[in-house]
């Protein structure tokens, strides 16, 4: 923990403390953004989209003068791009939201992703009950051993709903759940087009977005304690009584604080996250391209980052702004023009 938190500080010290270099030859600037769109080059964020008609590649213009088919083809093309209604994949996620709540995309294009977001959610809830399994010998025990389905039922019967205390530990109660609850909160808003792209703000349709995602990471917690893949059938909480030294008296290890603290307290964290990104993160993560300095800034919203692990990018990505990458990629006219003679 120490050392994660040290690496963060460090990080962000590395970031903010390095020069910034000027864009171009004559200037002398240090405080200016890196150009995002080099020309000549383009830059490959973590989520690919199609480019508006006025980002294309700069060499297109010379490429139609020099061939007349050309520029009647891109002339067509123009046309049928401007009578195609707008999509989703014509945009950068970063303006998502903010084209959806202004009704220029489709219905369509704005409902949420079920299929990934409960592909993710289920990810991280195998990855969860794999730890369990894993590192708890008693976890392991009870549920190779006796009648899974009916000690599951019987787990679930057993729950007390009238006690608060669930004897686990204060740190899994009070810092592990809420981290839980943060995390399933950032698997919803990154498959939310009308949410995602939101950073911190005190706006209606921000605290629109992120009570949609405390709904479900309400869900996400009940399901941990007593669904099919839970405390209840993976370990069968709540089917035996055993003496509990903090109450005083036997227990069955159940209790409703897990059910209240991790939505409840995921949803301050994650709302402490946004907070932290946009006046912590978002400047340190414009002024470097360094995936070691980006990755060690993760730490500051260590929810998020594993969420975008959950879907398979970056910890560093984000749905809100343009994260560049470490590396720039030629574009196919530059390829052409390398290799003629």
């Amino acid at each position: 923990m120490k050392f994660g938190f040290w690496l963060g500080v460090l990080a962000l010290c590395g970031t903010f403390c390095q020069p910034v270099k000027a864009q171009s030859n004559g200037s002398s600037a240090a405080s200016e953004p890196l150009n995002l769109n080099p020309p000549g080059m383009t830059l490959h964020f973590a989520d690919r989209y199609s480019l508006f008609a006025g980002h294309a590649d700069l060499d297109e213009s010379a490429d139609a003068d020099a061939n007349p088919a050309v520029s009647n083809e891109a002339n067509s093309s123009a046309r049928s791009e401007e009578a195609r209604p707008l999509s989703i994949r014509d945009v950068p996620p970063w303006e998502v939201s903010e084209l959806c709540q202004s009704g220029k995309l489709t219905h369509k294009d704005c409902r949420f992703h079920w299929l990934p977001a409960l592909r993710e959610q289920t990810q991280y809830l195998f990855i969860e009950t794999g730890w369990n399994l894993g590192t708890n010998v008693h976890v392991w025990y009870q549920t190779t051993h006796g009648h899974w389905f009916q000690d599951w039922i019987n787990s679930v019967d057993g729950f007390t709903f009238t006690r608060w205390n669930d004897s686990n530990p204060i740190s899994d109660d009070y810092v592990g759940h809420p981290i839980m609850g943060a995390i399933s909160m950032d698997i919803f808003l990154q498959n939310d087009p009308r949410g995602m792209s939101f950073e911190a703000e005190n706006s209606k349709r921000y605290w629109h977005s992120r009570l949609w995602a405390l709904l479900w990471a309400t869900v996400y917690s009940t399901e941990w304690k007593l669904g099919p893949i839970s405390e209840a059938s993976f370990g069968n909480t709540g089917l035996i009584q055993a003496f509990d030294k903090n109450a005083g008296k036997k227990t069955n290890g159940t209790g409703v604080v897990g059910l209240v603290v991790t939505p409840l307290g995921g949803w301050v964290w994650a709302l402490g996250e946004d907070f932290v990104d946009l006046h912590l993160l978002k400047p340190g993560d414009q002024r470097t391209s360094n995936p070691l300095l980006l990755f060690g800034m993760g730490f500051a919203n260590p929810c998020r980052s594993f969420a975008n692990l959950m879907r398979f990018k970056a910890p560093w990505y984000r749905d809100s702004r343009p994260v560049r990458p470490h590396r720039t990629w030629p574009t196919f006219t530059d390829s052409q023009a390398s290799a003629s003679p």
